[in-house]
């Protein structure tokens, strides 16, 4: 559903769409920001998410930032991605993506894509991967027309929708499984 390397058609498209895409630079559709705390400001107790590098999200007392965001880690778990909503703070080497001028979910899809493939580029041997701020700005994106970037969007989020409840139905039969053998070894 995404063109291939020098492409610019996906093979696979909804019907009805038939234009080519174009190649975007990052930069020119978001503004990008870091968070200005280090990991200490955390609070488990706070009320608003905290963006680390980290996969999973912490908590803090205060926000910096308001939603819809786009966070990705630069580095740590690099390049790893949330979609952030509502007041949030962020981490000093976590990107703050604001201010799309495209579908922020399918820029999300789209960035996941691509950055990795950029990292894995200019990483070289021995170095711990990292993200600049160059690589994000510049970061090529193929693009497509709005209604299209809105039918994919849709599409990846109600896939990741059922993927999540599934994972939760998937995780109960295991403490079911799990409260079972217990029983039967006692």
């Amino acid at each position: 559903m995404f063109p291939r390397e020098g492409e610019t058609v996906p093979e696979i498209r909804f019907p009805g769409f038939k234009e080519e895409w174009e190649k975007v630079k990052l930069g020119e559709y978001v503004d990008i920001t870091t968070g200005k705390l280090n990991a200490n400001a955390m609070n488990p107790e706070g009320k608003y998410d905290f963006y680390t590098c980290g996969v999973e999200k912490c908590k803090i007392d205060y926000p910096a930032f308001k939603g819809p965001a786009i966070t990705i880690a630069g580095n740590g778990a690099v390049g790893y991605m949330h979609l952030a909503d509502g007041e949030f703070n962020a981490y000093q080497r976590t990107y703050v993506l604001t201010k799309f001028k495209i579908n922020r979910e399918f820029l999300y899809f789209e960035i996941g894509q691509n950055l990795h493939k950029k990292i894995a580029q200019e990483t070289r041997i021995g170095v711990i991967p990292y993200i600049v701020l160059d690589m994000l700005t510049d970061l090529e994106i193929s693009k497509p027309g709005d209604s299209e970037c809105c039918k994919i969007a849709a599409f990846f989020q109600a896939l990741d929708n059922l993927i999540s409840s599934h994972q939760r139905e998937y995780d109960k039969l295991k403490e079911l499984k799990k409260g079972l053998l217990q029983q039967m070894f006692v």
